[in-house]
């Protein structure tokens, strides 16, 4: 779950679900109406996932000097910024200076937008400001990557991967146990009655997961028109 966010069917549109209800990245943010602009802060930097569909402000003074970049390391400094940060520096007249923090621990996360001119902080967009599904996704992306709680989120995710591990490992054991005698097919299926809290689990998980629904759909279509409908093939799988 705490990767699926990354995905790029599932994740892109429970991003999209997430702000255009206020879940993910709020409005609210605004002092008044949002900018009218139609660039997304990950059409030009790297920020966290719950700032990718933040709204762009634009630079007002268009023709003044810009100012150099130590100022905007001193205005960064000033605001607290973790020091992780980075710098995107505006592309045209129009742009702005953005930055992006991916610190350790999610609550110190940022996006910042900066007046390319005047130095005036335009955005400034932090994880108290995150709506409750992006609270979420932040939290999960640290604890996926193990740094959220340092030593003990890496031990946690050493064990699910020595999990992961035992799965495939007995999956394997399990099958050599109830294969038919000197023969390589699937073992014997259990009957419907005894599946049907597994089989509305299956029905869950397609409905949440459409890709995965999806293939189950077209596994089963093959097993039906074809396995079922082919002697020699339904022989050859169930020998």
């Amino acid at each position: 779950m705490t990767g699926l966010p990354w995905s790029g069917f599932w994740g892109a549109h429970v991003q999209t679900l997430a702000t255009n209800t206020g879940v993910g990245y709020p409005p609210s943010i605004w002092s008044g109406s949002a900018p009218p602009s139609t660039v997304k802060t990950k059409d030009i930097a790297e920020v966290p996932w719950a700032a990718e569909n933040l709204d762009v402000p634009t630079s007002k003074l268009q023709g003044f000097v810009p100012m150099p970049i130590d100022d905007v390391v001193n205005i960064a400094n000033n605001q607290g910024i973790h020091p992780s940060y980075s710098i995107f520096i505006p592309s045209d007249p129009n742009g702005v200076h953005t930055l992006s923090a991916y610190p350790p621990k999610a609550q110190d996360e940022i996006t910042m937008h900066i007046d390319q001119y005047t130095g005036a902080v335009l955005t400034d967009y932090r994880f108290d400001n995150y709506g409750i599904v992006a609270k979420m996704v932040a939290l999960g992306i640290t604890l996926h990557t193990g740094v959220q709680f340092g030593l003990l989120n890496q031990m946690i995710c050493l064990l699910i991967c020595l999990g992961i591990i035992l799965v495939a490992v007995s999956g394997f054991y399990m099958w050599l146990k109830r294969k038919p005698n000197k023969d390589i097919g699937a073992p014997k299926a259990l009957s419907m009655k005894k599946m049907k809290g597994l089989l509305v689990l299956i029905i869950l998980l397609g409905i949440l997961f459409p890709l995965v629904g999806l293939s189950l759909i077209v596994v089963w279509l093959i097993d039906w028109l074809i396995i079922q409908r082919i002697p020699a093939v339904k022989k050859f799988l169930n020998a």
